[in-house]
Parts: structure tokens; C-alpha cells; sequence
């Protein structure tokens, strides 16, 4: 019992209330280092949807391929990209760039049927 330990009610009351204050004292600190946090970490940086152009080389690293064949024939050419079709979300902060989600693109040689065929 809290009260077993005070002379009186209301020295009780006092040390509840100061225990209180102490703890809400901690939760509002929390709060605003976590809104700092989030003000300076996330808020500056720059969110921007992501499109590839077409005629761009393909990147795995960057890209992904709607068909899922890679990056180079089997000759070793780079394939070029005919457009995007599924935006990406770039995230900029500073200089540095980071893809948060690849765009999904369609190579301009699946838009071409193989010679013979």
C-alpha cells in the first residue's frame, strides 16, 4: 500500500504526483526526439516516382525486367529499354540517391521478333 509508508494522505498524493510527472516528463521527451527524428531522417529527403526513359541502358540494379530475361543477349549487348511499364519510388537525400522500388520495364527486344521466326 503507497500509503503505508507516508505520515499522511497527502504527502502520498505529492510522491504519486511527482512519480507521475516524472513518467510523463519521459513520455514527452520520447515524442519529441521521435518527431525530430522523423523531421530531419525522412522529411528531408525528396520521394519521386521513378520512370526510365526509353532508349536507357537496363540495370539490374536499378531496373526490373518485365520478362525477367536479364540484362545482355547472348552476344553481350546491352539491351535498351522501350519504356516502363509499372513507376518505381526514388528517394533522394543530399546527393545521394536509393531506389526504393525498381520500375518494372519492357526491353526493346521483346518488342521484336527473333529473325526467323
Amino acid at each position: 500500500m503507497i500509503t503505508g509508508s507516508f505520515s499522511d494522505s497527502s504527502e502520498a498524493i505529492e510522491s504519486a504526483g511527482s512519480s507521475a510527472e516524472t513518467e510523463v516528463k519521459t513520455i514527452i521527451e520520447a515524442a519529441l526526439q521521435l518527431d525530430n527524428t522523423i523531421k530531419t531522417k525522412i522529411a528531408s529527403s525528396d520521394m519521386s516516382v521513378y520512370v526510365v526513359p526509353p532508349g536507357a541502358i537496363f540495370s539490374e540494379e536499378t531496373m526490373d525486367d518485365e520478362f525477367g530475361e536479364g540484362g545482355t543477349r547472348g552476344g553481350g549487348e546491352p539491351r535498351l529499354v522501350a519504356g516502363t511499364m509499372e513507376i518505381g519510388l526514388l528517394q533522394r537525400m543530399g546527393n545521394v540517391e536509393k531506389v526504393l522500388r525498381k520500375p518494372k520495364v519492357i526491353l526493346e527486344q521483346d518488342l521484336v521478333e527473333p529473325e526467323g521466326q
